[in-house]
C-alpha cells in the first residue's frame, strides 16, 4: 500500500495535481499525450497499453463496453505499466488482474491514484469515519466525485480501514444503479460509454504528413480510417 501511495504521488506531481483532488482521466491522457482509443472489446479484456522502444510514444486501448467508472480504473491501471512497471512490455488487462505481483501492484496504484486517502477523508463525514460506517449517500457521492465504480470504491475503503467488514458487505449487496437513480444521479458512471472516442495527436501528425506532401491524399484518409474516421 505504501509503495502504491508513493507512486501515485509521483504521478500526481508529474500531472501538477494536488494530493487530494479528483482526476479527470481524459485530461490526464491529454496531459501525458497518450494516444488512446475507446473501442468495444471482449468481456474478459478491459484494455491494453504499449509504447515504442524509445519510449517516445505511448498507446492505450480501453474497452468501451465496460462502465465509465471501470474505464477510469483501467486507464489508471495501464498508467502503472507504462510508467512504473519494472518490466514494461505490451500489456493486456482483464478480469484476472490479481494473477501476479505486477497486476496487483497496478491495481493498488490505480486505486491510490484515483482515490487518494486524503481526498476520501476530506469528503467523508466525521461520524462515519469514527464508526467505520460509510453511508450509501456518502458512497455514491464519492463514486461520482472520483469517477470510480462502486466495487472499486468499496475495496479502497476496506483497504484503508475506513469501512468495517459489515459495512463493506452491506454496500456490496446494493443495486447501486438503482440507489443512485432514486437519489437523482444520472447512472452514467455505472454504464458503458465513450465508444469511438479518440484522444491524442494521431490525426494531427497524419495531417502534417499530408500538408508537407509526404503522403498522398488517399494514404491520409487510409490513416484516418484506422482510427474510425473516413472521408465525408
Amino acid at each position: 500500500m505504501e509503495q502504491a501511495d508513493f507512486l501515485a504521488s509521483k504521478m500526481r506531481e508529474l500531472l501538477n495535481a494536488s494530493p487530494a483532488e479528483p482526476l479527470n482521466m481524459k485530461t490526464v491522457i491529454r496531459q501525458l499525450n497518450i494516444l488512446t482509443l475507446y473501442r468495444p472489446l471482449s468481456d474478459k479484456l478491459w484494455g491494453l497499453s504499449l509504447e515504442t522502444t524509445d519510449k517516445s510514444k505511448k498507446f492505450m486501448l480501453v474497452n468501451s463496453n465496460t462502465s465509465k467508472g471501470s474505464q477510469h480504473f483501467t486507464i489508471a491501471h495501464e498508467l502503472y505499466h507504462l510508467y512504473f512497471d519494472q518490466k514494461p512490455e505490451p500489456h493486456f488487462s482483464g478480469a484476472d488482474t490479481e494473477s501476479n505481483l505486477s497486476e496487483r501492484s497496478a491495481n493498488r496504484f490505480a486505486s491510490a491514484l484515483l482515490m487518494p486517502k486524503s481526498g476520501l477523508l476530506n469528503n467523508i463525514p466525521t461520524e462515519e469515519i469514527q464508526t467505520s460506517t460509510i453511508s450509501v449517500d456518502t458512497a455514491i457521492r464519492l463514486e461520482y466525485l472520483f469517477g470510480v465504480s462502486h466495487k472499486t470504491l468499496v475495496v479502497r475503503l476496506k483497504e484503508l480501514r475506513l469501512a468495517s467488514q459489515s459495512c463493506v458487505d452491506y454496500l456490496l449487496s446494493l443495486s447501486i444503479k438503482k440507489e443512485a437513480w432514486i437519489r437523482g444521479y444520472d447512472k452514467s458512471l455505472y454504464e458503458p460509454g465513450n465508444n469511438g472516442i479518440i484522444i491524442g495527436d494521431y490525426g494531427t501528425l497524419a495531417k502534417k504528413l499530408f500538408d508537407n506532401e509526404q503522403i498522398s491524399e488517399g494514404h491520409y484518409w487510409e490513416l484516418l480510417s484506422l482510427i474510425g474516421h473516413g472521408e465525408s
